[in-house]
């Protein structure tokens, strides 16, 4: 009897451990910091400091269901006075409401990580760190930098290593001992080589790069995005020029191809000009079968606009899915004519763009 009870408890945990392992990931591009997000986040707030929340409420759903949520942090956590373009400072609250929203992974390197200096890159990092947001990008030293650095999350049985590197800061050099990743093709090559000693089962590389407001990728992107996927990056996720970019992927031999999004554009921005005024959430799949090896199943995207209006004499922001005048989430709001049209020519600007990539819904 024993012995029976013996095989068959065996064989069900050797069943159970025999399953696929799934993992779902997404990444949203540019969280911006304008002076009238700031103003409105104060007007969200009623008197009590600053609330973001409401900003991101009707696709908070889709951001909470991901296993993983990586996100760019395009603004200083610097404290007051809080600032808008050039140099951005935002209220603490605004990281807040993205951890709450369902986000689990901020990206730090861009070009605005050195806006307010020393005081700015450590107490972003101070803050991200109290309220356990996993990141990376920049560092307050060499030591931090070599002990957190690739970033390696492991979830659902897979681990990834996550990379994460700018073209520039504005043309402001870091005070010693802090560090900004920055685009280095030596440097990225033996951080690829680092992130290969863990082995990790998948790796990601998270590049602000490109030219601001072009809708198509340039040379010098193609070209690192190949190199990135030749040293061993297997899933490639840019950001930086406040427009969506193609998808494309890049054939490695003996390897699986490797996916490449140019842009995500803007999450969460003021900029309300043709293609600025929204962004795409990449999604991606990922399994590892029994045999210990992790591929891409499925991957997608999910467009959305943000809606900028005003009530009770301030404006107020929220991010919508593509949807119909008497459907929610824009059913519950009296949309201007003018609002309705530019919302579909981006979703449209969006299908035409990203033809070669499915949809994946609200």
């Amino acid at each position: 009897m024993f012995m029976k009870f013996f095989f068959f408890v065996f064989f069900l945990s050797s069943f159970v451990f025999a399953q696929d392992s799934t993992l779902r990931l997404i990444f949203a591009g540019d969280l911006m910091g304008h002076d009238p997000q700031i103003n409105a986040a104060k007007k969200e707030a009623k008197g009590k400091g600053y609330n973001y929340k409401p900003v991101f409420q009707h696709l908070e759903s889709y951001f909470s269901s991901a296993d993983l949520a990586v996100i760019n942090l395009e603004h200083t956590l610097a404290g007051k006075p809080y600032s808008g373009y050039p140099q951005f400072s935002s209220p603490d609250e605004s990281i807040f409401a993205i951890k709450d929203a369902g986000f689990d992974i901020i990206a730090t390197a861009n070009n605005h990580s050195l806006d307010k200096g020393k005081l700015g890159l450590e107490r972003t990092i101070s803050v991200l760190d109290s309220i356990e947001l996993k990141r990376l990008g920049t560092y307050r030293d060499t030591a931090e930098r070599d002990s957190n650095y690739p970033l390696f999350v492991e979830k659902n049985g897979i681990k990834i290593a996550f990379l994460n590197y700018t073209y520039g800061t504005n043309m402001l050099v870091e005070e010693t001992p802090n560090v900004v990743n920055r685009i280095d093709s030596a440097q990225i090559a033996a951080d690829i080589k680092k992130a290969k000693l863990a082995f990790p089962d998948f790796i990601i590389a998270i590049m602000h790069w490109g030219a601001e407001y072009e809708n198509t990728e340039n040379k010098k992107q193609r070209e690192l995005a190949k190199f990135l996927a030749w040293e061993g990056v297997d899933l490639i996720i840019g950001g930086h020029p406040h427009v969506v970019q193609p998808f494309d992927k890049i054939f490695v031999p003996d390897r699986d191809s490797v996916p490449v999004i140019y842009s995500l554009g803007n999450f969460f921005s003021n900029q309300r000009k043709r293609y600025t005024n929204g962004g795409i959430v990449f999604e991606v799949n990922l399994q590892k079968d029994a045999n210990n090896k992790t591929k891409i199943i499925d991957y997608g995207y999910m467009p959305f606009w943000v809606y900028k209006f005003t009530k009770s004499g301030g404006n107020i922001y929220r991010l919508l899915p593509e949807c119909k005048k008497n459907k929610p989430p824009c059913k519950e709001y009296k949309m201007k004519s003018e609002d309705r049209t530019a919302m579909g020519i981006f979703f449209e600007d969006t299908r035409k763009l990203l033809r070669n990539l499915p949809v994946k819904k609200y």
